[in-house]
């Protein structure tokens, strides 16, 4: 499975970097990388980062996911303007099926994300799904897009 996002109204000080590092050490089962483009390609609106994880160590990514979310970029309460900062969240399988929504706006509890986290997993697991999140992963690793965390 491939859980993926972007930071909306966050503060420079919260980077994707940053971000992934604490996801990988709170759950090191998944893959996690980081949206490189290549140099002269511009990106108004993307993806910042993607974890790729099998679907049995899914709810430790979602549980750091919420913890990453709780400590890093709800911490940061509003901005005078009524912008939340929040995190867009996309969960998809390789076939390109995907589930999305934003936390901070959509969900903005614990229970209601690990819910729509297990459904979404659910609804868009498949049948060969080690052999499919293997050939992700080997995808992802030769993009020029992507840059793997170390």
């Amino acid at each position: 499975m491939l859980i993926q996002g972007a930071f909306m109204h966050v503060k420079d000080s919260v980077t994707a970097d940053t971000f992934l590092k604490f996801l990988a050490g709170e759950a090191p089962a998944g893959h996690y990388f980081v949206a490189q483009p290549p140099p002269g390609i511009i990106m108004t609106a993307a993806i910042d980062w993607r974890v790729i994880v099998p679907d049995a160590d899914a709810d430790a990514v979602a549980t750091a996911l919420w913890s990453g979310y709780e400590s890093m970029v709800m911490s940061q309460g509003k901005e005078g303007n009524g912008n939340c900062p929040s995190i867009f969240i996309q969960i998809k399988n390789v076939k390109g099926e995907s589930d999305q929504f934003t936390m901070g706006k959509e969900i903005d509890k614990k229970d209601g994300f690990m819910h729509r986290v297990k459904e979404s997993m659910a609804v868009l697991s498949l049948k060969n799904v080690e052999s499919a999140v293997l050939q992700e992963i080997e995808r992802t690793c030769m993009s020029d897009y992507w840059s793997q965390l170390a």
